[in-house]
């Protein structure tokens, strides 16, 4: 005789009854489970981009904080506006190295490298321009000063592309979430 026809009807719901609780309770945990993962996948996600963003708002604000002190040394000659400047790209620096440590990717990275080529450029002509208007070549220093403006702006216009890309990552992070 089967083992199953020694089981009486009632037993044999029972045991359906328990098998279908069971994967349904284990689906469930399952599911709960996977939820968890992918809100901390998404989170993780969002927080390195986020801190890639605010990196690089922070280094577009260390440039900008930049601009004019050259053009301020040139109205009164006092040298604490080249000091407030060397401040200044200190700070960009070290801005520019922690937006370094953020960029994981290829493109990331290639991006920084662009920003921190152009700023080199930027500061090596403004340097000549401050060299210039200190052995008092006013006429010289004053046609590169115009070069160094668009050699700022360039590299601003970088910075504002790194960011942008980091913006629309999260933006692209969070739709994904909403959508799912």
């Amino acid at each position: 005789m089967n083992i199953l026809n020694r089981i009486s009807l009632r037993v044999r719901i029972f045991l359906i009854l328990g098998a279908l609780m069971f994967i349904t309770l284990w689906g469930g945990m399952i599911m709960m489970w996977y939820t968890y993962q992918m809100e901390g996948l998404l989170s993780e996600i969002i927080d390195r981009r986020l801190a890639a963003f605010q990196g690089a708002e922070a280094l577009e604000i260390a440039l900008v904080n930049q601009k004019g002190f050259v053009s301020y040394y040139l109205q009164d000659a006092d040298l604490e506006w080249l000091r407030q400047l060397g401040e200044y790209r200190q700070i960009f620096k070290e801005r520019l190295n922690e937006v370094k440590s953020l960029a994981n990717t290829e493109g990331e990275k290639q991006a920084v490298e662009a920003i921190e080529s152009e700023y080199l450029r930027y500061i090596a002509l403004k340097d000549t321009v401050i060299k210039h208007y200190q052995s008092g070549e006013m006429v010289t220093g004053a046609r590169l000063h115009k070069e160094v403006r668009k050699n700022f702006f360039q590299t601003l216009q970088l910075c504002e592309n790194y960011k942008a890309f980091h913006k629309n990552g999260i933006q692209m992070a969070k739709e994904k979430s909403s959508v799912q």
